[in-house]
């Protein structure tokens, strides 16, 4: 009487196992390593476009073309990047779209639509702002970049 046994044996079993285990254990680093490459992608695009949008709504208020006049201390530069979502009426009835959507705000390396902004009248040695305006914007992530050398904040 012949006996044919269908199944996996244990050592099979184990073998299979371990080698997914090794797998696993090299592609997480490799995702992680992927994802935190494609939100400091993300990061620098944001970074562009605010800036951009900066630029632009300062050309527009130093030419005097929108109509609504600037805040005391304010300057040519926006209050808020808050006013960057929002259209722009111009002197001439005319409205320009916004310039940035709620999602350009969001900052990819915390998820969250934070970022340190720093005043065209701030002394350069101080770290706080006085929020007269935006004139420049940084991440609020200290982690470290993938570089090894810089910090998110520092971009």
């Amino acid at each position: 009487m012949s006996r044919t046994s269908r199944g996996f044996t244990i050592a099979e079993l184990i073998t299979v196992t371990a080698i997914v285990g090794i797998l696993a254990s090299v592609a997480l680093p490799l995702a992680r390593f992927g994802i935190r490459r494609q939100q400091e992608a993300e990061l620098q695009q944001h970074l562009k476009k605010i800036t951009w949008a900066i630029d632009q709504y300062y050309d527009l208020r130093s030419k005097g073309v929108i109509k609504e006049p600037p805040s005391i201390g304010q300057g040519p530069y926006p209050k808020t990047l808050d006013e960057l979502t929002k259209p722009i009426e111009l002197i001439d009835g005319k409205k320009l779209g916004r310039f940035l959507t709620e999602h350009d705000l969001i900052d990819p390396m915390t998820g969250r639509p934070e970022w340190h902004t720093r005043s065209s009248t701030d002394d350069p040695d101080r770290s706080s702002s006085d929020e007269s305006n935006v004139w420049d914007v940084r991440s609020t992530s200290t982690a470290l970049a993938l570089d090894g050398k810089t910090h998110y904040n520092e971009w």
